[in-house]
């Protein structure tokens, strides 16, 4: 008879899954019972001492949960940083990183301006501007930078370049005798309606804010001159009150006094005979002009606003120097001013400037005290004299030029420090009412991208 062979299951839970120890004896993997096989009655012997340990449970209490704890948060930590830091520096591009290489090799550019005007441009205003820059010049990487001169022009409100270009290199700036500029030399010609500019002393530039340039016009304004074929050596601005020309020596050391208005060139001699012709001489080349002078006394703080007219020779030779600051002394050696008449009271203020006139407006600055520190105030008058508005700034500004349109004008301002470097702004006012604002500066350092 065969026999039948049935699995061996543990005695206390039924699971057929065991351990063998030895030939007879067994042990449960489920429960842990320790069990044998008699052989004589097949019986099947228990023993439940057997102390069956299981595998340890972690303990979270106590010093070893704050362990765990740590090191878990140390591990998370960790793993945020590197995730984080390969999103940064795999999926931007860079913003920073460029930043940082931009301001490496950013160029430093210095500006020393020569020159800042407000210029009409049509019923527009822009800013003409002259400056020496130079960038870096330590530096061997400066890519298509050049030192040198350069011009430009700015939109007055906006601030906006129109347009910047090099008018000399600094080397080849150098290698010229001289080339070099002064403050004075920069004028209006009303009579022709143009700006010209003296450089050197030799060389004349005509400046056109209509179409943005400026050009060198020493040349052309004498070619038909034969007194002037030899070449012009020396060019200044006459006194303003003697007319808009110029004093000009040609190479053989001859002088002349030269008017664009009229492209007449004048000896010395001829000069002087035709700025005192009287009206009745000049064949009909006046017309009547007027304009506005103010009145310094009293140690120059007492002031008082003037209206003078005055026939006016054509873009010709003038005298008309006709008052002493305080008009104590009066001369009319020319008989061209016909009247003049006070349209103001008397004012006090210090440092008085009539900046800007026309057949509108008039436009003052002034100081109210002697003090050094004492801050600027603008005022605008009607050419009757009423006052129109008077502000007050906060501080103490050099003010220069200035123009206008139909609804504002524009004035060049400079600070007055000591000590510290000067900048130039650009200041509007509103004609209505003097709202004024400081709309942006010329600066004189700043950094550019390499090219």
């Amino acid at each position: 008879m065969a026999t039948k062979i049935r699995a061996v299951k543990c005695p206390h839970c039924g699971s057929e899954k065991h351990d063998q120890l030895d030939s007879k004896r067994f042990r449960c993997k489920n429960c842990g019972t320790e069990f044998f096989i008699d052989d004589d009655d097949i019986n099947i012997n228990v023993n439940h001492r057997y102390n069956y340990s299981p595998p340890p449970i972690p303990n979270f209490n106590g010093p070893s949960k704050l362990i765990n704890l740590f090191a878990i948060a140390a591990v998370s930590i960790v793993t945020i940083i590197v995730i984080f830091g390969s999103i940064l520096f795999s999926n931007i591009s860079s913003p920073s990183s460029s930043s940082l290489l931009d301001e490496i090799s950013a160029v430093e550019v210095d500006e020393d301006y020569k020159y800042i005007f407000p210029m009409s441009r049509g019923e527009n205003v822009c800013f003409f501007y002259l400056t020496r820059r130079r960038y870096d010049n330590g530096r061997s990487d400066k890519g298509k930078y050049v030192n040198g001169y350069y011009y430009g022009f700015r939109d007055a409100q906006s601030g906006k370049i129109l347009s910047d270009h090099l008018l000399i290199s600094e080397d080849n700036a150098d290698k010229l005798n001289a080339f070099w500029f002064s403050a004075d030399e920069i004028r209006y010609f009303h009579q022709v309606g143009r700006w010209y500019i003296i450089v050197s002393s030799r060389y004349i530039y005509e400046v056109d804010p209509v179409s943005l340039t400026l050009k060198e016009v020493s040349k052309s304004l004498f070619a038909k001159k034969t007194a002037m074929s030899t070449g012009l050596s020396q060019v200044k601005f006459i006194k303003e009150d003697a007319g808009e020309g110029f004093l000009v020596t040609n190479n053989m050391a001859d002088n002349y006094y030269y008017f664009p208005g009229t492209d007449r060139l004048y000896t010395g001699e001829a000069f002087e005979y035709a700025r005192t012709l009287p009206p009745s001489e000049l064949q009909g080349e006046v017309r009547d002009s007027v304009y506005y002078w103010l009145q310094r006394t009293e140690n120059k703080k007492k002031n008082r606003l003037w209206k003078l007219h005055v026939k006016f020779h054509l873009g010709d030779p003038q005298d008309s120097y006709y008052f002493s600051e305080d008009m104590r002394n009066t001369w009319n050696s020319d008989h061209r001013l016909i009247n003049y008449a006070p349209i103001s009271d008397p004012f006090v203020a210090f440092h008085t400037t009539i900046i800007y006139q026309d057949a509108s407006y008039i436009l003052l600055t002034y100081t109210p005290t002697i003090a050094e520190d004492a801050n600027t105030v603008f005022q605008l008058r009607r050419t009757d004299g009423q006052i129109l508005w008077t502000k007050p700034l906060e501080e103490r500004l050099r003010v220069g030029p200035a123009a206008r349109n139909n609804k504002k004008i524009w004035v060049r301002v400079e600070t007055t420090y000591r000590d510290k470097s000067n900048d130039a702004y650009c200041y509007s006012f509103d004609l209505a009412n003097g709202k004024y604002e400081n709309l942006y500066v010329f600066s004189t350092e700043y950094k550019l991208p390499t090219k």
